[in-house]
């Protein structure tokens, strides 16, 4: 089970979305959830305050508490309406650091990419990735068009045998816990892994059975032509699933971490909530 939900709260017209989902999944879990609003994140990416008019400085502070302040109003207010417990933090530093830190006190994370231009998920580059990469918490990725009615009835798993992948099983517990179909997806499998050592077909759904979850569908597909994003999102499509489970690849550049190819096409073209695990 969910005991703490973190909930990464922003001035962007898709905090709406993600304060939805975190408060449905905490009553499901009967969690707590914290709405982490970094308050410094986006301070030094407006503006350089050592060019800027004190009066003009000012102005776009007054305009960051307005808009801190309504979103606090929001977020304490609906999750009252759900009888979801509730905290609220405005940590100064930067919002990735800010983010994956109270993350660690939590089971989930709940992100999204962000549209508009001016809000700190947009201005830092790869922000979602970052926190990801850098947590140690799973991170939940909402999408940002469409209606997301359920998440974690129909899930469908990403296995490839590595470490992220099997990290990304195990944190996706409380939901395959409670999943009615689950889908165990394979994309260009390395069969000389199966041979040399001496895996079986059937290995993966046993396991699956051997942890109290449901029988899943064992599909095994080969991305030539399309690229492995676009397997798992027609996949997903396919089989009606509403959480897609993966681990997350990349590597660390300048302060920023640049995911794989899947990853990078799963944020950018979801349709379903994407549990992220690295």
């Amino acid at each position: 089970m969910l005991g703490r939900i973190a909930i990464y709260l922003s001035n962007d017209e898709a905090c709406s979305r993600r304060i939805d989902a975190g408060l449905r999944i905490a009553k499901e879990h009967n969690a707590e959830v914290i709405g982490v609003y970094p308050s410094d994140g986006a301070a030094g990416h407006y503006y350089d305050e050592s060019i800027i008019p004190q009066d003009v400085r000012k102005i776009l502070r007054g305009r960051q508490d307005e808009y801190r302040d309504s979103v606090r109003k929001q977020f304490l207010e609906r999750a009252e309406a759900a009888g979801v417990k509730a905290q609220w933090r405005s940590p100064r530093g930067d919002a990735d650091e800010a983010l994956s830190l109270h993350a660690r006190y939590c089971d989930l994370l709940v992100m999204s990419k962000a549209e508009r231009v001016d809000t700190v998920t947009s201005i830092i580059p790869n922000l979602p990735e970052s926190v990801v990469m850098a947590a140690g918490r799973p991170v939940l990725m909402i999408p940002r068009v469409g209606t997301v009615p359920t998440i974690g009835q129909r899930v469908l798993y990403c296995w490839d045998q590595r470490r992220e992948a099997a990290r990304a099983f195990t944190d996706a517990a409380p939901f395959l816990k409670n999943c009615k179909e689950l889908v165990v997806l394979e994309i260009d499998r390395d069969e000389d892994v199966f041979r040399d050592g001496d895996i079986r077909e059937e290995d993966i759904s046993d396991y699956c059975i051997s942890r109290g979850y449901p029988k899943p569908k064992h599909l095994v597909k080969n991305s030539e032509g399309i690229g492995v994003g676009n397997v798992i999102l027609n996949t997903a499509s396919d089989m009606g699933s509403d959480l897609i489970v993966m681990g997350a690849y990349g590597h660390s550049r300048m302060r920023q971490w640049v995911m794989g190819g899947a990853s990078r096409t799963l944020l950018s073209s979801m349709t379903v909530p994407v549990l992220l695990a690295h």
